[in-house]
């Protein structure tokens, strides 16, 4: 069983995806238009998103652990909740173009950061 404390991370996690996952279709420009993306904000992102899928899945196998499996299939539950809600609540809506892009700018710090409170205290 996951701890209860680590449980709103996970979709958080999920969320985060989601939001970078509109960055690299392009989808955002539908709520910000004049957003301008830096390439070392652009960069940061991207390298989140590729970080993630790694992340996830290596959070996964150390909270399930050897005999646990089910606590890793929570982590993907949870993940897979946040990454569904955000999308089909087209959460962008909600975030301003300012904040839009400090999301982008801390994707990365915070996913790992997410992971390993996760894997320490899950």
């Amino acid at each position: 069983m996951l701890n209860p404390a680590v449980i709103p991370l996970v979709p958080l996690i999920g969320a985060l995806t989601a939001n970078l996952t509109e960055l690299i279709r392009g989808e955002f420009k539908v709520w910000h238009p004049n957003m301008d993306i830096g390439i070392k904000t652009f960069t940061l992102a991207i390298a989140a998103y590729v970080v993630v899928w790694f992340a996830l899945l290596v959070t996964a196998i150390n909270v399930g652990g050897d005999s646990n499996m089910s606590s890793g299939l929570e982590v993907l539950g949870f993940f897979m909740f946040g990454l569904g809600v955000y999308t089909f609540a087209k959460g962008t809506r909600f975030v301003s173009s300012e904040l839009q892009l400090w999301i982008y700018r801390l994707a990365l710090p915070s996913l790992l950061l997410c992971c390993v409170l996760i894997s320490h205290f899950g």
